[in-house]
């Protein structure tokens, strides 16, 4: 809506909506915003993005909007715009598996047909390579600066960027849709003078997302819950409606694990509970034991079951194992047998404690 205000031609890159079948009160909501754009007078060019991209035959909602007239879903076609003796040509690319990328839009663009005299636009939502190395599909700038576009837009990735000197043009999304630290930026869009080829970013009003860590050292439940209270209380002071991202890390007194902190509910605050410092240390310092000896996961499991039960000596440890991959009952059922076969060695009290470990 800000933008109609204060642009010719609005160009939004594919996930308009967030599922490929949203709720009647969302669509709802869609048609009364898209209609006050067409009551301004101002075209929307549209692609689907992943979140709306369904089978061949198909409708998705970006294509249900078009339907009703309300904005032009490009996929793999052009739109033209017209104002004051310039021409705007916007083709639109919907989104495809990263693994089929690039071959889509080699396909599509066999469609494309440069308007003479037009600047051209290209609307994508895509993966990029150099901002997010998944694998060995993803898009790469080299291969986009080669497309015969004056401008490129991409919607699928949610940080705003200008790249290729102005070229490329990632808006970013318009609302928080991540518990990342980037999510704390502005949001907005971009307004584009293709006079003068410029894109200038416009901020807009948008719900307050904090991402902060927390950093506790030898604490205790009482020290973890009170840091924890003190920094949210902070936030909501200014911002009570504000969603707060916490990552708390550290480590913690001798013998209290992260999985022990129970730390209670707080509306609108994610906790990312990371107080297993120590014991990550000891699991690493483990990994490179295992390297080291150059052992198997098979003899590793071995190995710490031996240190488990190093003080019974009632069983015989690797047919123990055994019986424990086949099942708990098993593992149970063998001690059974060798208690019943006179091992007067172990204590009562020692067996339970070992049939207490098993089916643990």
């Amino acid at each position: 809506l800000d933008a109609s205000k204060k642009a010719d031609v609005i160009l939004f890159a594919g996930d308009i909506f967030d599922v490929k079948v949203p709720k009647l009160e969302t669509l709802s909501q869609a048609i009364s915003i898209f209609n006050i754009v067409r009551q301004s007078g101002v075209r929307v060019f549209a692609i689907h993005g992943n979140h709306e991209r369904r089978a061949k035959g198909m409708v998705n909602p970006a294509k249900l909007l078009d339907n009703a007239g309300l904005i032009k879903h490009l996929h793999a076609q052009s739109g033209i715009f017209e104002k004051n003796g310039e021409k705007i040509q916007v083709f639109g690319i919907g989104n495809f598996p990263e693994e089929y990328a690039e071959q889509g839009i080699q396909r599509a663009m066999e469609r494309f047909s440069k308007e003479e005299g037009a600047f051209t636009v290209l609307l994508i939502h895509q993966t990029i390579k150099e901002l997010i190395p998944q694998g060995k599909n993803e898009l790469a700038l080299e291969y986009l600066e080669t497309l015969p576009f004056d401008l490129i837009v991409n919607g699928h990735i949610h940080k705003k960027e200008v790249m290729l000197d102005g070229r490329f043009i990632i808006p970013g999304s318009t609302v928080i849709t991540q518990l990342k630290k980037e999510e704390a930026e502005p949001k907005g869009y971009y307004l584009f003078d293709t006079s003068e080829k410029k894109p200038e970013f416009i901020p807009i009003g948008c719900r307050a997302f904090f991402h902060e860590e927390i950093d506790i050292r030898d604490a205790g439940q009482s020290e973890v819950l009170e840091a924890v209270r003190s920094k949210i209380e902070t936030i909501h002071k200014n911002n009570p409606d504000a969603l707060v991202s916490l990552k708390i890390k550290g480590t913690l007194k001798e013998g209290i694990k992260g999985s022990d902190i129970r730390i209670p509910k707080y509306e609108n605050v994610f906790i990312d509970n990371r107080l297993d410092g120590q014991s990550l240390s000891r699991k690493m310092e483990q990994i490179r034991s295992i390297r080291k000896e150059k052992l198997s996961v098979r003899g590793l499991a071995i190995k710490e079951l031996e240190e488990k039960t190093k003080n019974i000596t009632l069983f015989d440890t690797t047919e123990l194992f055994n019986r424990l991959l086949l099942g708990a009952d098993e593992a149970l059922e063998y001690l059974d047998e060798l208690s019943s076969a006179g091992a007067r060695e172990q204590s009562p009290r020692d067996l339970e404690a070992l049939k207490d470990k098993v089916e643990k």
